[in-house]
């Protein structure tokens, strides 16, 4: 059933789902995320000091509790500025999760421009990463613009780590030529790695 579906009807079905869970469920589920991605920082990533993030919007998984606690520990956190022309992402240094945004493009809290560009080292740096659908195999469907594709293609030397609930995952994605793998996948249950295969 899923190969029948396009990305586009994957995409309605998906968000539907996502959508369906509960607030206080999302709280719980994001919880579990966050600690597995921690359980990745520490087994994975503990040379990592550079993360890109992002803003959680709607029912997307809520990793504001990470990012809490990965600043409790002296790291450094940028989020993004979406060029809704260039389908491009331009990260801005956060220090402070209420003060430091605005409402951006598509209604998403955006870092402020005043704010440190990130200009570094792409090659030690950690993507925390959207999307709606997720396999086995670490691909992803996101939510069709092509913002997160366009910045892996720029820049491929990056750690890509999707978050997502259980609910998002399936077996195998059609993916397209320009759709860029990520190297692991956290959900609430547990972490995939991408086969080097």
């Amino acid at each position: 059933m899923e190969k029948s579906l396009n990305n586009k009807e994957l995409r309605t079905e998906f968000k539907a789902k996502r959508n369906a869970i509960s607030s206080q469920l999302r709280k719980d589920l994001s919880l579990a995320i966050t600690e597995n991605f921690l359980a990745l920082l520490e087994s994975d990533f503990k040379g990592a000091n550079i993360f890109l993030c992002f803003y959680p919007y709607g029912s997307e998984v809520d990793l504001l509790g990470l990012y809490e606690r990965l600043l409790d520990i002296d790291k450094d956190l940028y989020f993004p500025v979406s060029n809704i022309n260039t389908h491009e992402l331009t990260f801005y240094k956060i220090n402070d999760l209420k003060d430091d945004f605005h409402e951006g493009a598509y209604g998403i809290m955006e870092p402020n421009t005043n704010l440190e560009q990130f200009n570094g080292d792409y090659s030690s740096t950690v993507v925390i990463t959207p999307g709606l659908i997720f396999d086995e195999r670490c691909n992803r469907i996101g939510y069709g613009a092509g913002y997160y594709d366009r910045f892996f293609a720029s820049h491929p030397d990056t750690f890509k780590v999707g978050v997502g609930f259980e609910e998002q995952i399936i077996n195998k994605l059609n993916i397209g030529a320009y759709d860029v793998p990520l190297d692991y996948v956290v959900t609430n249950n547990r972490l995939i790695k991408r086969s080097r295969q």
